[in-house]
């Protein structure tokens, strides 16, 4: 049997197999168009995260904190997929390598943080 995680979208909860991102609702949505619309938007911060040193920092931080933190609140022992950012980059970019700013997260949790944050910050612009 094949081995199945949650869509990454936000909120969504359609299982696809473990080598894929995205169910094929939402993987739709996710074309090199965005990305390219991604990338001029958020240049430095976009940048950042593809960079060498953003990826060694989060890879080394995942091997020293390897369950989701918001899951270990809860209870439960998950996998983390992602190193977070407590304080985002648009924030405080001075703090994009500080581990006291780091937090591992499974992409559930992730999702629902970024969720989160982009409507505070499209209420606050309002």
């Amino acid at each position: 049997m094949p081995v199945k995680k949650q869509c990454n979208h936000a909120g969504c909860k359609v299982l696809v197999d473990y080598r894929q991102k995205y169910c094929d609702k939402h993987k739709a949505e996710q074309t090199t168009v965005k990305r390219e619309e991604r990338k001029q938007s958020e240049g430095k911060y976009f940048q950042f995260y593809q960079s060498r040193t953003w990826r060694k920092a989060s890879y080394l931080y995942r091997l020293n904190h390897p369950v989701c933190e918001d899951c270990l609140e809860e209870g439960l022992i998950r996998k983390a997929d992602v190193v977070d950012h407590k304080i985002e980059l648009k924030d405080d970019f001075s703090k994009r390598l500080d581990e006291t700013n780091f937090r591992s997260l499974c992409h559930a949790h992730h999702n629902i943080k970024t969720t989160r944050e982009k409507r505070k910050r499209k209420s606050d612009s309002l």
